[in-house]
Protein backbone atom coordinates (compact mmCIF):
# COMPACT_ATOMS: atom_id res chain seq x y z
CA UNK A 1 0.00 0.00 0.00
CA UNK A 2 1.38 3.26 -0.73
CA UNK A 3 1.97 6.16 1.56
CA UNK A 4 -0.83 8.09 0.12
CA UNK A 5 -3.48 5.31 0.21
CA UNK A 6 -2.03 4.69 3.79
CA UNK A 7 -2.71 8.86 4.68
CA UNK A 8 -6.54 8.70 3.55
CA UNK A 9 -5.19 12.16 1.86
CA UNK A 10 -5.99 10.56 -1.88
CA UNK A 11 -8.95 11.61 -3.58
CA UNK A 12 -10.43 8.51 -5.25
CA UNK A 13 -11.88 9.38 -8.93
CA UNK A 14 -13.14 6.61 -10.38
CA UNK A 15 -15.79 7.09 -13.23
CA UNK A 16 -17.78 4.17 -14.20
CA UNK A 17 -21.39 4.14 -16.25
CA UNK A 18 -24.43 2.15 -14.70
CA UNK A 19 -27.91 1.36 -15.56
CA UNK A 20 -30.47 3.97 -14.67
CA UNK A 21 -31.04 3.21 -10.94
CA UNK A 22 -34.15 4.97 -9.69
CA UNK A 23 -33.60 8.89 -9.08
CA UNK A 24 -32.40 9.73 -5.77
CA UNK A 25 -32.39 13.40 -6.38
CA UNK A 26 -33.83 15.05 -3.43
CA UNK A 27 -36.54 18.28 -4.48
CA UNK A 28 -34.88 21.48 -4.99
CA UNK A 29 -31.64 20.15 -5.82
CA UNK A 30 -29.35 22.39 -8.23
CA UNK A 31 -28.63 20.85 -11.69
CA UNK A 32 -26.80 21.97 -14.51
CA UNK A 33 -28.38 21.96 -17.82
CA UNK A 34 -26.63 21.56 -21.18
CA UNK A 35 -28.95 22.78 -24.12
CA UNK A 36 -27.98 21.20 -27.44
CA UNK A 37 -30.15 23.15 -29.76
CA UNK A 38 -30.81 23.31 -33.23
CA UNK A 39 -28.99 25.47 -35.19
CA UNK A 40 -26.28 26.60 -32.20
CA UNK A 41 -22.89 25.59 -32.41
CA UNK A 42 -22.68 26.67 -28.50
CA UNK A 43 -24.73 24.34 -25.77
CA UNK A 44 -26.56 26.75 -23.21
CA UNK A 45 -25.38 26.27 -20.23
CA UNK A 46 -28.08 26.73 -17.40
CA UNK A 47 -28.84 26.41 -13.84
CA UNK A 48 -31.57 24.78 -12.91
CA UNK A 49 -33.65 22.64 -9.99
CA UNK A 50 -34.86 19.23 -10.01
CA UNK A 51 -38.66 19.52 -9.42
CA UNK A 52 -39.74 15.84 -9.29
CA UNK A 53 -39.94 12.73 -11.51
CA UNK A 54 -42.26 9.83 -12.36
CA UNK A 55 -39.55 6.98 -12.41
CA UNK A 56 -38.62 5.51 -15.43
CA UNK A 57 -41.57 8.05 -17.05
CA UNK A 58 -39.83 11.30 -17.37
CA UNK A 59 -38.44 14.05 -15.33
CA UNK A 60 -39.50 17.90 -14.03
CA UNK A 61 -36.62 20.55 -14.37
CA UNK A 62 -37.24 24.62 -13.27
CA UNK A 63 -34.82 26.43 -15.83
CA UNK A 64 -33.87 30.35 -15.76
CA UNK A 65 -36.45 32.17 -17.61
CA UNK A 66 -33.58 33.82 -19.93
CA UNK A 67 -35.05 35.54 -23.17
CA UNK A 68 -35.45 33.45 -26.31
CA UNK A 69 -34.96 30.16 -24.21
CA UNK A 70 -38.30 29.14 -24.87
CA UNK A 71 -37.63 29.37 -28.60
CA UNK A 72 -35.15 27.10 -28.28
CA UNK A 73 -36.97 24.11 -26.08
CA UNK A 74 -38.00 21.91 -28.91
CA UNK A 75 -39.39 18.51 -28.34
CA UNK A 76 -36.57 15.55 -28.97
CA UNK A 77 -33.95 17.95 -28.03
CA UNK A 78 -31.17 16.39 -26.42
CA UNK A 79 -30.06 17.79 -22.98
CA UNK A 80 -27.45 17.02 -20.88
CA UNK A 81 -28.16 16.70 -17.37
CA UNK A 82 -25.34 16.82 -14.36
CA UNK A 83 -25.85 17.16 -10.71
CA UNK A 84 -23.78 15.96 -7.51
CA UNK A 85 -24.66 13.46 -5.25
CA UNK A 86 -23.34 11.10 -2.97
CA UNK A 87 -19.76 12.47 -3.37
CA UNK A 88 -19.82 11.06 -7.10
CA UNK A 89 -20.84 14.10 -10.05
CA UNK A 90 -23.19 12.49 -11.93
CA UNK A 91 -24.10 13.10 -15.85
CA UNK A 92 -27.19 11.93 -18.05
CA UNK A 93 -28.67 12.85 -21.02
CA UNK A 94 -32.53 12.96 -22.39
CA UNK A 95 -34.43 14.68 -24.50
CA UNK A 96 -37.33 17.26 -23.70
CA UNK A 97 -40.50 16.24 -24.36
CA UNK A 98 -42.02 19.24 -23.45
CA UNK A 99 -42.20 22.76 -21.38
CA UNK A 100 -44.67 24.87 -19.20
CA UNK A 101 -43.93 28.23 -19.02
CA UNK A 102 -46.13 29.55 -15.91
CA UNK A 103 -45.76 29.56 -12.89
CA UNK A 104 -41.89 29.67 -13.96
CA UNK A 105 -40.30 28.29 -16.33
CA UNK A 106 -40.37 24.45 -16.48
CA UNK A 107 -38.99 21.23 -18.57
CA UNK A 108 -40.18 18.13 -18.80
CA UNK A 109 -37.57 15.38 -20.14
CA UNK A 110 -37.44 11.61 -20.88
CA UNK A 111 -36.00 9.15 -18.31
CA UNK A 112 -32.46 9.15 -18.83
CA UNK A 113 -31.40 5.19 -19.24
CA UNK A 114 -28.05 5.74 -17.87
CA UNK A 115 -26.05 7.53 -15.84
CA UNK A 116 -22.11 8.32 -16.06
CA UNK A 117 -20.86 8.41 -12.50
CA UNK A 118 -17.66 10.26 -11.60
CA UNK A 119 -16.73 9.84 -7.73
CA UNK A 120 -14.46 12.72 -6.26
CA UNK A 121 -14.60 12.67 -2.41
CA UNK A 122 -12.30 11.98 -0.31
CA UNK A 123 -13.84 10.56 2.56
CA UNK A 124 -17.00 8.06 2.28
CA UNK A 125 -19.90 9.43 3.50
CA UNK A 126 -22.64 7.82 5.04
CA UNK A 127 -26.65 8.90 5.52
CA UNK A 128 -27.95 9.03 8.89
CA UNK A 129 -30.41 11.20 10.39
CA UNK A 130 -28.28 12.33 13.79
CA UNK A 131 -30.23 15.55 16.24
CA UNK A 132 -27.49 17.90 16.90
CA UNK A 133 -26.79 21.19 18.88
CA UNK A 134 -25.35 24.17 17.21
CA UNK A 135 -23.92 27.59 18.39
CA UNK A 136 -23.21 30.30 15.84
CA UNK A 137 -22.40 34.14 16.05
CA UNK A 138 -26.13 34.38 15.04
CA UNK A 139 -27.64 32.36 17.47
CA UNK A 140 -27.67 28.42 18.72
CA UNK A 141 -30.38 25.83 16.98
CA UNK A 142 -31.20 22.39 16.65
CA UNK A 143 -30.11 20.59 13.28
CA UNK A 144 -30.30 17.46 11.74
CA UNK A 145 -27.11 15.75 10.58
CA UNK A 146 -28.37 13.91 6.83
CA UNK A 147 -24.99 12.40 5.95
CA UNK A 148 -21.70 12.51 7.46
CA UNK A 149 -17.60 11.69 7.08
CA UNK A 150 -14.50 12.22 8.27
CA UNK A 151 -14.22 15.71 7.04
CA UNK A 152 -17.84 17.17 7.14
CA UNK A 153 -21.55 16.83 6.93
CA UNK A 154 -24.65 17.88 5.34
CA UNK A 155 -27.05 19.38 8.11
CA UNK A 156 -30.82 20.70 7.68
CA UNK A 157 -32.30 22.67 10.55
CA UNK A 158 -36.29 24.39 10.63
CA UNK A 159 -35.92 27.96 10.16
CA UNK A 160 -38.76 30.55 11.97
CA UNK A 161 -39.72 33.95 10.91
CA UNK A 162 -36.95 35.97 10.46
CA UNK A 163 -34.35 33.98 12.40
CA UNK A 164 -30.77 35.62 12.58
CA UNK A 165 -29.22 32.03 11.41
CA UNK A 166 -30.29 33.30 7.67
CA UNK A 167 -27.19 35.55 7.64
CA UNK A 168 -24.93 32.53 8.11
CA UNK A 169 -22.65 32.29 4.93
CA UNK A 170 -19.83 30.46 3.66
CA UNK A 171 -16.82 30.62 6.00
CA UNK A 172 -18.99 31.03 8.99
CA UNK A 173 -17.14 29.32 12.37
CA UNK A 174 -19.99 26.85 13.77
CA UNK A 175 -19.91 24.24 17.20
CA UNK A 176 -22.56 21.29 17.32
CA UNK A 177 -22.68 18.86 19.86
CA UNK A 178 -24.36 15.25 19.71
CA UNK A 179 -24.42 11.87 20.49
CA UNK A 180 -22.01 10.13 18.00
CA UNK A 181 -22.06 7.01 20.32
CA UNK A 182 -24.44 4.12 21.74
CA UNK A 183 -23.65 5.60 24.70
CA UNK A 184 -25.12 9.00 24.37
CA UNK A 185 -22.52 10.68 25.48
CA UNK A 186 -22.32 14.45 24.25
CA UNK A 187 -19.25 15.21 21.99
CA UNK A 188 -18.39 18.72 20.59
CA UNK A 189 -17.07 19.77 17.01
CA UNK A 190 -16.47 22.46 15.47
CA UNK A 191 -16.76 23.60 11.79
CA UNK A 192 -16.39 25.69 9.28
CA UNK A 193 -19.46 26.78 7.02
CA UNK A 194 -18.79 25.41 2.95
CA UNK A 195 -22.04 26.17 1.38
CA UNK A 196 -25.26 27.26 2.91
CA UNK A 197 -29.14 27.26 0.65
CA UNK A 198 -32.41 28.31 2.22
CA UNK A 199 -35.52 27.27 0.53
CA UNK A 200 -38.73 28.32 2.38
CA UNK A 201 -38.28 27.82 6.08
CA UNK A 202 -36.13 25.07 5.18
CA UNK A 203 -31.84 25.43 5.43
CA UNK A 204 -29.03 23.24 4.57
CA UNK A 205 -25.46 23.56 5.31
CA UNK A 206 -22.26 22.17 4.16
CA UNK A 207 -19.78 21.67 7.23
CA UNK A 208 -16.22 20.68 6.89
CA UNK A 209 -14.72 19.78 10.29
CA UNK A 210 -11.94 21.65 11.88
CA UNK A 211 -8.85 19.01 12.76
CA UNK A 212 -7.05 19.06 15.43
CA UNK A 213 -9.77 18.15 17.85
CA UNK A 214 -8.70 14.47 18.98
CA UNK A 215 -11.40 13.51 21.10
CA UNK A 216 -14.05 14.42 18.09
CA UNK A 217 -12.39 13.02 15.40
CA UNK A 218 -11.82 9.63 17.32
CA UNK A 219 -15.30 9.86 18.15
CA UNK A 220 -16.74 10.56 14.76
CA UNK A 221 -14.25 7.45 13.08
CA UNK A 222 -15.98 4.90 15.68
CA UNK A 223 -19.56 6.13 14.79
CA UNK A 224 -18.66 6.01 10.91
CA UNK A 225 -17.20 2.59 11.32
CA UNK A 226 -20.17 1.08 13.20
CA UNK A 227 -22.96 2.41 10.83
CA UNK A 228 -20.99 1.26 7.50
CA UNK A 229 -20.70 -1.95 8.92
CA UNK A 230 -24.16 -2.11 9.71
CA UNK A 231 -25.01 -0.89 5.98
Amino acid sequence: MSDGNKSGVVIAQKQYQETMPKLGLELNSRVLVNLNSLGSDKPARLQGEFLGASHYEFLILRLPSIPGLINKLIPRTRVEISFQAKGAVNRCFAEIISYAAKPSLMIFTTYPDRMNVMEVRKDQRVTCALPITLATAYGDGIAVIKDLSKGGCRLMMELTGQSSMRQRTEGDRVVLQGAFSAEGNLVRGVGSVRAAEISGSLMIVGLAFDEGHKAFTEVLAAYLNLVQALE
